[in-house]
């Protein structure tokens, strides 16, 4: 049996053996049965990646996940140089059979350099012409990171590399990106650095810098409104440098909205966003950040994106003080789920031990709740840095960096509470005669699609993907498509603009 052969045969027995952890969270309005499981196991430093860092997974139009893993690769033979172990490029089918796609470094002469950068942090994301689009947290050029495309047929294509001091650069561009792409409404790919910058790029490979933040440091992925505005956050910067949220044209015009530490003292407000902002079915943007609070360990908040950028905190995380198991030091950004409430993790507490070893959390109609404490035992998802992606199917997975207890093994995970199949709209706004994707599982032999109730002609290119037009006459509301299991509805309303 080839090594392979044995890694995915050991895969299947954990996913398999792995006891599902049940139990009932008493919610605002239901309580359900949730398991938590693992759904791929890596080993340190192997040759289908390690450390998932700030990586949140994506599910393509091909119905299936797709990540990245910032050390490992297919040669994992010399990892103090990254040459073959320069992180990895991946996809993953709904029922775990993994594929490496890619290794980073590999293209290096032997000596440490590498040209298709190296250390992948933040994942990819698809872009409408079908290919996926990321960054790398260094490598390059200048060693300061890469944006790269990657084709479904298996073509990596270095499009820019990042130049900051003390390389000679003109402009600076920034360096070391953290997050991921996305997708504005005019077509182009934007994103930030931790080099202090905001920048676009054509899906052509034309790269623009638009802003240069100095002081601040911008970390995560951005967000657009169907207002057309990016929203993100810094890690520092703002009015006492404790980081802040701020808005963006696709221009590149930067208005700072909030400044953290605004209340003084040990920053109760909290300190240090990490992850980036999420918007709920309310209008508000959502977040976290890694540190502030009364105990230090960070805290949720929300601020509306219009008007005078009302800010409220709504959670402040108490880690393992005081008998506290809610988390600690988050780093993830939220995610919206279909049953309309947020989810998010912590890479500490909750309760799993001492000082714990994470949780994944609920935000419902603004109060907070933490639904699972990860355990200290069984090597499944503890510290967890990253985002939680929710399928189609209904369930959140996310992932973890390597853990010390487990020989630095890095996991996906699986948690399921019960939420049902869904269609997934992209873009989520637009005007009539906008081209929408939709996504979604066992959609071969739909009758029907509707925007608000209003029907659009539509063509069923896959069991996981619909292409439509949005209709003439559509109002803002869900999006519907009527199977042959049954009528699927979006996880989030679609805004007719």
């Amino acid at each position: 049996m080839n090594t392979c052969d044995h890694r995915k045969r050991i895969n299947r027995f954990l996913r398999m053996a792995s006891i599902a952890t049940l139990f009932c969270a008493c919610m605002a309005f239901y309580a359900q049965a949730q398991t938590f499981s693992l759904f791929y196991g890596f080993n340190q430093y192997s040759t289908d990646g390690s450390d998932g860092y700030y990586m949140n997974m994506i599910q393509a139009t091909d119905g299936n996940f797709y990540g990245t893993m910032a050390n490992g690769g297919a040669g994992a033979v010399n990892c103090n140089s990254y040459v073959d172990c320069g992180g990895v490029l991946f996809k993953i089918t709904p029922s775990g059979d993994f594929t490496l796609l890619y290794t980073f470094c590999s293209l290096g002469d032997g000596k440490g350099d590498c040209p298709d950068g190296r250390s992948p942090y933040g994942g990819v994301m698809q872009a409408s012409d079908g290919n996926f689009y990321g960054m790398t947290f260094a490598g390059g050029t200048y060693n300061d990171g890469t944006i790269f495309r990657f084709t479904p047929a298996g073509v990596l294509t270095t499009l820019h590399s990042f130049c900051y001091p003390p390389n000679t650069c003109n402009p600076i561009d920034g360096s070391a990106p953290t997050g991921q792409l996305i997708q504005a409404s005019n077509g182009a790919l934007y994103g930030v650095t931790t080099g202090a910058t905001l920048f676009k790029m054509t899906l052509k490979g034309k790269f623009t810098l638009l802003y240069n933040f100095g002081a601040g440091y911008p970390q995560g992925t951005l967000v657009q409104l169907p207002s057309g505005t990016l929203y993100g956050v810094t890690q520092s910067g703002g009015a006492y440098g404790k980081g802040s949220v701020f808005k963006a044209t696709l221009a590149g015009k930067v208005t700072t909205m909030y400044s953290f530490c605004s209340q003084g003292g040990s920053c109760l407000d909290g300190s240090q966003p990490f992850g980036g902002l999420a918007l709920g079915n309310d209008g508000n943007l959502y977040g976290a950040t890694f540190v502030g609070g009364t105990d230090g360990y960070g805290t949720i908040f929300k601020i509306a994106p219009t008007g005078k950028y009302k800010f409220a905190q709504l959670h402040q995380f108490t880690g393992f003080q005081n008998g506290g198991i809610d988390g600690t030091n988050p780093t993830a950004p939220l995610v919206l789920a279909s049953d309309g409430n947020l989810y998010g993790t912590t890479q500490g507490g909750g309760g799993g031990g001492y000082g714990g070893t994470g949780s994944v959390y609920q935000v419902a109609n603004g109060a907070y709740s933490n639904i699972y404490g990860i355990p200290t035992t069984g090597c499944i998802g503890q510290n967890p840095w990253a985002g939680l992606l929710q399928s189609t199917n209904g369930s959140l997975y996310g992932s973890n960096m390597g853990i010390f207890g487990c020989n630095g093994n890095s996991t996906l995970f699986e948690f399921s509470m019960g939420l049902g199949e869904f269609v997934a709209p992209i873009p989520t706004f637009g005007k009539a005669g906008t081209k929408v994707i939709i996504q979604g599982t066992d959609l071969t032999g739909a009758s029907g699609v509707t925007f608000n109730g209003k029907p659009a002609a539509f063509t069923v290119v896959s069991a996981t993907e619909i292409t439509t037009t949005v209709p003439s006459g559509a109002t803002t509301g869900t999006v519907e498509v009527v199977t042959p299991g049954g009528t699927l509805s979006s996880n989030v309303p679609f805004t007719v603009k």
